[in-house]
């Protein structure tokens, strides 16, 4: 079966955001690692508070800083949320990750097929509850998934298959630390619409 990936160098520059107060020192260290768990209440998403979910770059400075993400941008826009106090920090791929790419719902059924979770009875009454499993993906040295913009839209209810309602935007899930840690900058976002 055909699953489609993308390359590290092909990855757009990823953030990881977080407040000024977390300790960076553990997404870099393997030892620290939360590894993925099975879905939990929220949809098609891994059990919180595991794995790592990282969004594209969207303003840096002349010097290539990243000032703003897709993830901040999202916050702002959906939730009215201040991030003028949040932190970023840049996430590299390692030149050999292994890392999936969701382009179109076609890609999803792929995965979804490959890696079918137990139906999630929290949404049967959608796709069947069908969902990848994150955890066997991780297992079988898949290291993240990536959801492009038209990924995103092309799984944001369709209207039947597989969907991936309530991963709202543009971002990386990461199922094992197959990354380097970068910089971490402080957020150049302001909450009023536009970045500073």
């Amino acid at each position: 079966m055909f699953l489609a990936t993308i390359t590290a160098a092909d990855l757009p520059p990823q953030v990881y955001a977080h407040t000024e107060g977390h300790d960076v020192n553990l997404t870099a260290d393997p030892a620290h690692w939360r590894p993925v768990r099975g879905i939990g209440t929220g949809w098609v998403k891994p059990h919180a508070g595991t794995g790592l979910w990282t969004s594209p770059v969207t303003a840096h400075r002349a010097d290539r800083t990243p000032t703003d993400s897709a993830w901040l941008e999202w916050c702002r826009s959906e939730t009215d949320s201040d991030t003028s106090a949040l932190w970023l920090t840049e996430i590299w791929p390692t030149g050999d990750a292994r890392l999936l790419l969701i382009d179109d719902q076609a890609h999803l059924a792929a995965v979804i097929d490959a890696y079918p979770a137990e139906p999630n009875p929290y949404v049967a009454h959608r796709n069947g509850g069908r969902y990848p499993d994150w955890v066997a993906l991780a297992a079988d040295g898949w290291d993240g998934v990536y959801l492009t913009d038209r990924g995103q839209w092309a799984t944001r209810l369709p209207q039947s298959g597989p969907d991936l309602y309530g991963w709202d935007l543009e971002s990386c899930l990461w199922l094992r630390p197959s990354y380097v840690v970068g910089r971490t900058v402080c957020s150049a976002a302001r909450s009023e619409a536009g970045a500073a």
